[in-house]
């Protein structure tokens, strides 16, 4: 049976609603992020996979007309760690969602929230702040250093755009031709380096003796780190690229070259297989934070050097979770 729904007028949002985070996976062509809409109707269909969770909504505009709607929130992983299932919401719930509206009348929704049948209020975006909670604290001293999973306290500052790079005009045309369609997150292709890094999602290192290993948990990443270049190890090209490290008292230093990935990020801004990144990771003398510093060379694509940061923090109890992205079927 059809429920009668109503799509609320859209009003300017910059200075009501802060942004949350970086949404990725083309959000930032498909949406219009300074603009809220809000839409009820009928769930005719959930998908709950990573990387988000997307909903189709059945319902009827102010003109009687039946309309179906696109709606798209978090990811399994983070709504999880907040207490949402998949359970929360079933086919057949009338439910209203509120959150970005799609850009030129399409009819699809980047939802912040969600109030089911009975009225209760469901995030499904949630602020990176609020993603993960300590597990109680042990007296056991922790000496693990490094070795251990991390938690990102705050959005990478090359994230979402926030930076204007310097580029070359090559690289300022390629990014202008660069079609939000082309976001390799859709079709579940992870990102490679030095994009990868710039994610929500907790990381972990696991040391191997003359290797340590870098576990991203968006899109299941891995990345490798050789810490013995004289070990007859030959280079090859790949998307996280070819990562040589050593120690500077507690201080990780990695080179990553031969990448073979054609984006910096996933707002199309292009990177070249000469590509350089140079990582420091720098372990705070408390033991609970983490702070990562990148500078990237691309002569071809950029006129200087560009600069990341971004700092994590132990909690303890927390793991890296399974991502396992999917399609949407049809």
């Amino acid at each position: 049976m059809m429920v009668t729904a109503r799509c609320l007028a859209i009003a300017l949002l910059s200075s009501l609603i802060p942004i949350i985070g970086s949404s990725h996976h083309a959000a930032a062509g498909l949406y219009d992020r300074e603009a809220v809409g809000m839409i009820e109707g009928e769930v005719v269909s959930v998908f709950w996979r990573n990387p988000h969770v997307r909903f189709t909504v059945e319902s009827l505009g102010e003109d009687g007309v039946s309309e179906t709607w696109e709606i798209e929130g978090g990811s399994v992983n983070t709504l999880e760690r907040v207490g949402i299932y998949a359970s929360t919401v079933q086919v057949g719930d009338h439910v209203s969602f509120w959150g970005f509206p799609g850009r030129n009348g399409q009819q699809v929704i980047f939802a912040r929230e969600m109030t089911l049948s009975g009225g209760r209020r469901v995030p499904l975006a949630v602020q990176l702040s609020d993603r993960y909670i300590a597990a109680a604290e042990t007296n056991r001293r922790d000496e693990q250093g490094l070795f251990r999973v991390w938690v990102p306290t705050q959005t990478m500052s090359t994230g979402s755009g926030r930076l204007s790079f310097p580029l070359t005009d090559r690289a300022r045309e390629a990014k202008e031709a660069w079609d939000p369609a082309e976001d390799t997150a859709l079709q579940c292709i992870p990102q490679g380096m030095p994009g990868a890094m710039d994610n929500p999602y907790p990381i972990e290192f696991i040391d191997q003796g003359e290797q340590i290993i870098l576990r991203l948990e968006e899109w299941d990443g891995i990345r490798t780190i050789h810490l013995n270049s004289e070990s007859g190890l030959e280079s090859s090209e790949s998307p996280m690229g070819y990562s040589i490290g050593h120690w500077e008292d507690t201080t990780l230093i990695i080179q990553t070259m031969d990448i073979a990935w054609s984006y910096f990020d996933d707002l199309g801004t292009p990177l070249s297989r000469d590509a350089v990144v140079m990582e420091r990771f720098t372990q705070h003398p408390n033991g609970r934070a983490l702070i990562w510093d990148a500078e990237i060379t691309d002569p071809e694509n950029f006129t200087e050097p560009v600069q990341m940061h971004v700092e994590w923090q132990y909690l303890p109890g927390q793991e890296i979770k399974p991502f396992d992205c999917a399609l949407i079927e049809g």
